[in-house]
């Protein structure tokens, strides 16, 4: 089959709907969790701009992640729904980030034939590709505090890297005011979380490397804007205690880790590409970098491309491997162990965007686009996509959207309920049944559906009255004891 006829095209948009569906639909079935109960409250007690202080000197320098977690967030303001609107619209802005950074790379760059349609499919191609994949689909998608961290630091990052190409190479009138927009999403990136802010420091070198002449101006503005905002993130008092209290020296090779950073590093890199979604998805991802630079490159793009010295080619390898290595080595070295859950969501991600990237480069040249006829007679991206689409994680999707989705909402308000009624008469202790569910892995982990190696968080109450979950239920509802039994009787058929 050639995927370039209109049936093939056809099936292909169809399946990337059917592996994207789920899990948009789940995020109309989405309610708080941790973090977002905790910064809400602690915003009740210390108010919206003092909490923004009191989080720099006590916990994190993540001043811009701290704003939407507070002051930008809906269970602020006791719209727990709320929550769901908001990972709905920063999922949106993640495609258009990822859409326009694709196209600005090779409609305005490299003056490719790269329509806007073919950018948002091969955006939802990614997409559907990490939906599928990733380790932690909750923290990434559903949890808000978790989406404000990494979800939209990285589409700020995409975002700026798009902003400053069109300062770069787009129309002369808007290059200024692109350089001047591409500050904001820059201040975003560094000063959201440390992984984002390490990312950039390739990003903006290779920036450093490939701009014109005329544009190295713009690139001095960047760069004093991301050293000004990485100071006032990494000099937060705030910070140091975090890692203090998050990552105490209980490795034996603490103390001596700059010693084994680079092998531990690669280490964890290695693992993480042999894990067989991961590897399979970033080969279909190339795959499709490779057909889309077949069919959507110009011979001016060709003789460009091809026509570039070697020395270009080392300079974005090299980047490249960068921006793909320092997650990696900052867990490796703060943590002395492997990218948390929510962590390697991000980078996969982020690989995925890249790799097809620089597929449709390579597609280019000349030796490789010689290969076309052949690659497209083997139609690669359908092949891959059947298969991936059945063994990883958009089964699950499907599964929990028809099985438990409904039920899970309707017990957490039933939840909801009982509380608010509990905190209006003074009630001292409200006692709730643990979630019954008939399945629950990506909107809702529950330990008694996944193994506890693969689980990043328990989103449910812990059995008796002590638990973190419990703990932040208490302060937020402002119920003195919030506890949980599982002899306790069923909440909705109470309401």
């Amino acid at each position: 089959m050639n995927p370039s006829s209109p049936i093939s095209r056809l099936l292909l948009r169809l399946g990337l709907v059917l592996a994207l569906a789920p899990f948009v639909a789940l995020m109309a079935f989405n309610h708080p969790f941790f973090d977002d109960y905790r910064t809400a409250y602690w915003t009740h007690e210390h108010g919206l701009w003092g909490m923004q202080q009191w989080f720099y000197l006590t916990w994190s320098g993540r001043f811009t992640s701290t704003f939407f977690m507070t002051v930008l967030n809906p269970v602020t303001y006791g719209w727990l729904e709320g929550v769901r609107p908001a990972v709905f619209l920063v999922f949106g802005l993640q495609w258009a980030s990822i859409a326009f950074l694709l196209r600005t790379i090779f409609q305005t760059v490299l003056r490719a034939d790269f329509a806007w349609s073919t950018a948002h499919w091969a955006t939802a191609l990614l997409l559907a590709l990490f939906c599928n994949a990733t380790a932690a689909p909750f923290s990434f998608l559903y949890w808000f505090c978790g989406v404000v961290v990494y979800q939209l630091t990285l589409l700020s990052l995409l975002t700026f890297a798009a902003l400053a190409l069109r300062a770069g190479w787009g129309p002369a009138a808007s290059q200024w005011r692109c350089a001047g927009w591409a500050c904001a999403p820059l201040v975003l990136a560094v000063a959201g979380n440390e992984l984002t802010m390490l990312q950039a420091v390739p990003v903006l070198a290779l920036l450093g490397y490939a701009l014109p002449r005329a544009a190295r101006p713009k690139w001095w503005l960047w760069l004093a804007v991301a050293g000004a905002t990485a100071a006032a993130a990494v000099l937060a008092p705030g910070n140091w205690l975090r890692v203090a209290a998050t990552a105490p020296p209980t490795d034996p090779l603490h103390a001596y880790r700059w010693l084994v950073l680079g092998p531990r590093t690669a280490y964890s890199m290695a693992l993480f590409l042999i894990q067989p979604l991961n590897a399979l998805s970033l080969v279909a991802a190339a795959a499709a970098g490779l057909w889309l630079g077949f069919g959507s490159a110009t011979s001016a793009t060709t003789r460009l491309v091809a026509g570039w010295p070697r020395r270009h080619w080392w300079a974005l390898l090299l980047a490249f491997g960068a921006l793909h290595t320092v997650g990696f080595l900052l867990f490796r070295y703060v943590l002395v162990g492997p990218p948390l859950h929510r962590a390697r969501n991000e980078i996969l991600l982020l690989m995925l965007v890249t790799v097809l990237a620089l597929a449709w480069l390579v597609a280019q040249l000349p030796a490789v686009a010689q290969l076309a006829p052949r690659f497209r007679r083997f139609a690669p991206a359908l092949v891959a996509l059947a298969g991936l689409f059945v063994v990883g994680n958009v089964p699950v999707a499907w599964r929990e959207l028809v099985t438990a989705a409904a039920p899970f909402d309707a017990q957490m308000r039933a939840r909801y309920a009982l509380l608010r009624a509990g905190a209006g008469r003074g009630q001292h202790t409200v006692t709730l049944p643990p979630l019954r569910l008939p399945t629950a892995r990506l909107l809702m982990p529950l330990r008694q559906f996944t193994p506890p190696r693969n689980l990043e968080f328990d989103i449910d109450l812990t059995p008796g009255c002590d638990g973190n979950i419990n703990d932040v239920t208490e302060r937020y509802f402002h119920v003195p004891n919030v506890c949980c039994d599982p002899q306790a009787p069923d909440i909705v058929a109470q309401h």
